[in-house]
């Protein structure tokens, strides 16, 4: 794998850190759920412990792996969001790769559209 493709995810993070306050979390995923570039915005802390954190992983992979079983009635997923409690989780499919995305509860939805915008615009190369 090419040096380039982590630089150019490391941006993407680093752009969509700025885009919003409220963004606590991004990381692409390999379809194992690995960590391939990004993680926890400086300064704040995971709610979950850190054991649970390759769980959490999986479960998210496993979760949108299995939604494929219905992109030939409904097309293929875009992204879903999860609101939550104490926080929100987005998950974004972008080119056999998954980015797992969290921000507070106060994250406006209505800026997904141009979160998507960010991810398209630096992982079509792929």
């Amino acid at each position: 794998m090419s040096h380039m493709v982590p630089k150019k995810f490391e941006k993407m993070c680093k752009k969509i850190f700025k885009f919003n306050r409220k963004i606590r979390y991004v990381a692409v995923l390999d379809k194992n759920g690995r960590v391939v570039s990004g993680g926890m915005r400086r300064g704040i802390k995971a709610l979950e412990p850190k054991e649970e954190e390759l769980r959490l992983m999986a479960h998210i992979v496993s979760e949108s792996t299995g939604r494929e079983t219905w992109n030939t009635y409904f097309g293929k997923t875009i992204y879903t969001i999860i609101k939550r409690e104490y926080v929100t989780l987005m998950v974004f499919h972008q080119n056999k790769r998954l980015v797992f995305i969290t921000s507070e509860p106060g994250f406006d939805i209505h800026e997904i559209p141009d979160v998507r915008e960010i991810l398209v615009e630096h992982m079509e190369m792929q």
